[in-house]
């Protein structure tokens, strides 16, 4: 064999070892698992699971429904049972503002998604008009009962002048509606949609009409402790979130229907949330922290902070901004 040809097949070799080499490494998520809770409410989970991004980068995934709603999704953040979970970015700020280290809110999908709807027939025309009434809500802490609070404050009325009621559910607050059990439901999509659709209720003003910009919405809420042990895994979260959010912007007609078979409602009622402004895409994935931090301030005021918090201040240190600005960054 002459020396040429002993050089051609030595570096065949070495390409060879290096191209298996590679074939053979193994996806960043390998060994990791990932214990992400979610709703069935207009989300992105839907589609991320369609997508499988985190699946293809080797992570495992449980997809965890919750039942209990907001506090025992927060709950479950806090005993270390999940690790991410999607919800209201408000309502986290109050429920985990009893247990400060826990988490954080660190990607934002929506904006509004809180709608106050009233009966069909009711002569009720605006907040101020709210006294004495029936009020249904799925809890009484939940960003749904607060921006409904936060409209009537805005009216000058008082918010406790009204008799509330917990159906727990977005189903079952439509079903409180049509049997004529409340006048009002503090709720939300797509369930507030699905009460315009049936000729139940009317809106009668969003949680942006209620503070008077676009109302900090929905997005995943990660444990501190598995943020400060997986950073890599959580950004690859924010990733596969925004991927499918983006998703949604470009193929609405696809998404509507994916998101409504996960609601478990009529895709009607996905399209019309979206079409009549009851919940957006964010203009930024980025945690709206001035919006967050000026909503819970009022929050405050209404009572819906923990005795001896100081919820603006809890706000600030709850927001995660770096992880998703620097996942956006990669993406330019």
């Amino acid at each position: 064999m002459n020396r040429s040809r002993r050089t051609l097949l030595a570096a065949a070799a070495t390409l060879a070892l290096a191209t298996g080499s590679a074939l053979a490494a193994d996806p960043p998520g390998k060994g990791i698992t990932i214990n992400i809770g979610y709703f069935p409410v207009v989300s992105p989970v839907p589609i991320m699971r369609t997508q499988h991004m985190l699946e293809d980068k080797g992570y495992t995934v449980n997809w965890v429904p919750i039942t209990q709603g907001r506090p025992g999704a927060a709950s479950a953040v806090a005993a270390g049972k999940l690790d991410i979970a999607w919800g209201n970015s408000i309502s986290a700020v109050v429920i985990f503002s009893q247990s400060p280290d826990a988490a954080q809110f660190v990607g934002q999908s929506f904006i509004n998604a809180n709608v106050t709807v009233v009966a069909t027939k009711s002569p009720i025309k605006s907040a101020k008009d709210i006294v004495g009434k029936k009020v249904v809500v799925s809890g009484m802490k939940t960003a749904s009962t607060l921006f409904f609070q936060i409209g009537l404050k805005k009216a000058g009325v008082d918010p406790s002048a009204n008799e509330y009621f917990v159906s727990g559910t977005g189903p079952g607050m439509v079903g409180v509606l049509d049997s004529g059990g409340a006048e009002v439901v503090a709720g939300y999509v797509p369930y507030v949609a699905d009460m315009e659709l049936k000729k139940i209720g009317r809106v009668l003003f969003t949680g942006s009409d209620a503070i008077g910009r676009p109302a900090p919405g929905d997005g995943f809420i990660a444990s501190t402790k598995f943020i400060k042990e997986h950073p890599e895994a959580v950004k690859d979260v924010l990733r596969a979130q925004f991927a499918a959010t983006d998703y949604i912007k470009s193929h609405p007609k696809e998404a509507y229907k994916q998101m409504a078979e996960f609601a478990k409602v009529d895709e009607a009622a996905v399209r019309y949330s979206f079409e009549k402004n009851l919940i957006g895409v964010a203009s930024s994935y980025v945690p709206d922290v001035e919006g967050i931090v000026a909503t819970v301030a009022v929050a405050q005021e209404l009572g819906f902070a923990p005795q001896g918090v100081d919820l603006p201040t809890y706000a600030k240190k709850f927001e995660n901004t770096a992880l998703a600005k620097e996942v956006l960054a990669k993406r330019k």
